[in-house]
């Protein structure tokens, strides 16, 4: 930084996640008078929101650092600001960045625990990114020819722990199939260090081109019909599916009263219905919006899969990711959602489509109020309500 004008909270978590993963470093703020070297960072801060951790061993690490992050969401002239910058900082080493600090020193890193396990020399960047119910460290690993070729996802806590480990276990089995329209990242390690837990995935390279806005914005509805029928099952009553018997269960055992009433109510409301109603069984993601995947030739890449379930209701995966489309446009509210929902629904005549919006709420409703009594579940409590009025009204709205 320049002088000793504070850092922003990000950057300040940032920089003590640094020192935890090196025991023993130090921060520098006069960073010119640090000379470039193994285990040693500067936290670039060019708008003090969204600080990261930028290894100065070598040019390529800072680009790839810059250039990440490409979704469906991103537009083209996202990609051309960050092929901009991967092209200055591989110029430049970061050496011009306004926003400074140095992490130097250090001994018994992570890195040397994850050198070990991976059987080479790695170079990281960190970011730390945020979830639903926490924050959690991100690194990028750079091998010895300094290509970027792995994330390792960090468990701090009890909430980003919990989600490394669905997330491990979701990528173990999906992992094993062989997908024509989806790719998805492969475990390479899992591991602790002192008390962090460690997954570490294989990368997936996104086109920077992810196309215009209708490509962009367009549910990838058959990437999603491999996934979920990768897992069928033959068609039941939806009363009798093994999957509603766990929305009972979760319902009867939330610890707030009120929440497990309303639950509870709504849930015998959408069962009077679904004892005459006949359902096919699969799987789905669980959160597949545009910001969880991208897209590559023909190809449709996916990560984030912490909330992936089998043995659930057909048809969740392209209902959600309307909602969220819809949310981010117009905010998150009862209204939002169940007017996502409705747009989604034009896509499925019928007397089923409105069937599959009771059951799409009821699922994300009973994982969120579940989730906001767990560990970082503060941080969900408001979605978990929002998403609990939504269930009621689409259910009192129905004939």
């Amino acid at each position: 930084m320049r002088g000793d004008s504070p850092l922003a909270p990000a950057a300040e978590e940032l920089l003590e996640t640094l020192v935890r993963l090196e025991p023993g470093a130090r921060v520098v703020r006069s960073v010119d008078a640090v000379a470039p070297g193994p285990g040693r960072h500067r936290v670039m801060v060019p708008d003090r929101t969204s600080p990261i951790a930028l290894s100065v061993d070598h040019p390529r690490a800072l680009a790839a650092a810059a250039a990440s992050g490409t979704d469906a969401t991103t537009t083209p002239a996202e990609s051309l600001r960050r092929l901009g910058s991967r092209a200055w900082l591989g110029l430049t080493g970061g050496g011009l960045a306004p926003d400074r600090v140095a992490v130097v020193g250090g001994r018994g890193t992570l890195v040397d625990h994850l050198a070990e396990v991976l059987g080479q020399d790695v170079t990281y960047t960190l970011k730390v990114e945020e979830t639903a119910t926490c924050r959690r460290p991100v690194l990028q690993l750079f091998d010895e020819q300094r290509r970027f070729f792995a994330l390792a996802v960090l468990g701090l806590g009890p909430a980003s722990r919990a989600g490394l480990e669905a997330t491990a276990s979701a990528l173990g089995v999906v992992g094993e199939r062989e997908w024509e329209h989806l790719e998805v990242p492969s475990i390479l390690a899992r591991t602790s260090w002192g008390d962090i837990d460690v997954l570490v995935t294989g990368v997936l390279h996104p086109s920077w081109w992810q196309g215009g806005e209708r490509r962009r914005l367009e549910a990838p509805v058959e990437a999603m019909g491999e996934l979920s029928r990768a897992w069928a099952e033959d068609a039941v009553r939806v009363d009798e599916m093994a999957w509603m018997r766990r929305q009972q269960e979760t319902a009867a055992a939330l610890a707030d009263r009120d929440a497990r009433r309303r639950l509870g109510s709504v849930l015998e409301r959408v069962l009077r219905d679904a004892r005459r109603t006949t359902w096919p069984v699969g799987a789905w993601h669980g959160d597949w919006t545009a910001r969880h995947m991208a897209r590559r030739g023909g190809r449709v890449q996916l990560w984030g899969w912490s909330r992936f379930e089998v043995g659930v209701p057909m048809g969740l995966d392209p209902v959600h990711f309307a909602v969220d489309a819809a949310t981010r446009r117009h905010g998150f509210s009862a209204d939002s959602v169940r007017s996502g929902l409705r747009e989604a629904l034009k896509r499925q005549p019928g007397p089923g489509a409105s069937m599959t919006g009771g059951l799409y709420l009821l699922a994300v409703a009973t994982r969120e109020l579940a989730l906001a009594e767990g560990p970082g579940g503060h941080r969900v409590t408001e979605r978990a309500q929002v998403l609990l009025s939504a269930l009621e009204g689409w259910v009192d709205a129905r004939p």
